[in-house]
């Protein structure tokens, strides 16, 4: 059997989590290594024949901020694949032929890295495969290189629409976000909340146990808390913007200080008419308070995540299959 490896970004949970839906599935016909965070990995449910290498990002991520020279050396993989799965990474292409980039953006344009050193691997990787989301796909890499798009990973989970949900998430992911004075203010917000019948589901880094008083829970992210969420505040970071469209949870959107890509994840969700942008943290809540009400709206937004694309990793999949049956890749 041919030998796959993916090595997924450990920043934020979304790239482990649509790399390890990824390794679940190609593991039914090749046999498949994921090198990355051995403890973030452990969140997921893995088959038991794929095999996962501790790959620490931090390091990484030093060099390069510091504008290193020689970052693809930090990927020496004593193991050979026939093929490479890169999430985020481009410097995996550029050390190895036989690889395809799994990606909807690059850190170096993100972080305004752009070096000559980025500059030659692109030059040298341009006509390589990018899979990225057909939506989500930066202007950056657009412009840039041979794109294979696919649909989201993973399922459109409800079939129908349920008016009785009222619950509202805030949430702004794992990574780090620089915290303005109204993601600071959100607790006082909150208890003094004109509506407070409806359930608040609050991220574990802002929640403090003496809102329950107020109804505001801490968020779980399981089926449970899924089940009872009608809209959600976010950060827009493709993960979570995949659990609430599979789940037809209409998206508002928060991105005060944000970085290039949850700006332009933002403009997309608003325009393809399944997310809203806002520029003040009170002003979302407000809005999220009110449609809460709004069942022909918040059904209109279930509708246009149910029609989306799904099962992007079976995409995937395909074209793997494809590049190993025709020789597809530049070598």
């Amino acid at each position: 059997m041919k030998k796959i490896a993916i090595i997924a970004s450990n920043n934020g949970l979304g790239h482990i989590r649509r790399c390890v839906a990824l390794a679940n599935n190609l593991s039914n016909k090749f046999v498949v290594s994921i090198y990355c965070s051995a403890e973030k990995v452990k969140i997921f449910k893995i088959k038991r024949n794929i095999k996962i290498f501790d790959f620490n990002i931090n390091f990484y991520k030093k060099k390069m901020l510091i504008k290193k020279n020689n970052i693809h050396t930090y990927f020496n993989f004593k193991r050979k694949y026939d093929l490479y799965l890169s999430d985020n990474y481009p410097e995996v292409a550029l050390k190895n032929k036989k690889s395809v980039i799994l990606s909807n953006f690059f850190w170096h344009d993100i972080l305004k890295i752009n070096t000559n050193y980025y500059k030659k691997i692109e030059k040298k990787i341009s006509n390589r495969p990018i899979i990225p989301n057909y939506l989500f796909c930066s202007k950056y890499i657009k412009k840039r290189f041979k794109i294979h798009p696919v649909g989201f990973y993973g399922k459109f989970e409800n079939k129908k629409f349920n008016p009785r949900k009222k619950g509202i998430l805030i949430s702004f992911g794992t990574s780090k976000f620089k915290m303005d004075d109204e993601i600071k203010n959100l607790q006082v917000k909150l208890q003094n909340r004109p509506n407070k019948q409806l359930p608040i589901y609050l991220e574990p880094t802002l929640y403090s146990k003496t809102l329950n008083a107020h109804n505001v829970l801490e968020a779980k992210y399981d089926k449970e808390m899924y089940s009872k969420i009608a809209v959600a505040i976010i950060k827009p970071g493709l993960g979570t913007i995949t659990d609430c469209l599979m789940r037809g949870i209409t998206i508002l959107t928060y991105i005060k200080g944000q970085n290039k890509e949850f700006i332009e994840n933002a403009n997309i969700l608003e325009q393809n008419l399944i997310g809203f942008n806002f520029t003040y943290l009170n002003s979302a809540l407000d809005f999220a308070t009110k449609i809460t009400f709004e069942k022909r709206f918040l059904k209109n937004k279930f509708e246009l995540a149910k029609n989306l694309r799904w099962n992007g990793e079976k995409e995937v999949i395909k074209i793997v299959e494809r590049i190993f049956k025709n020789k597809l890749l530049i070598t």
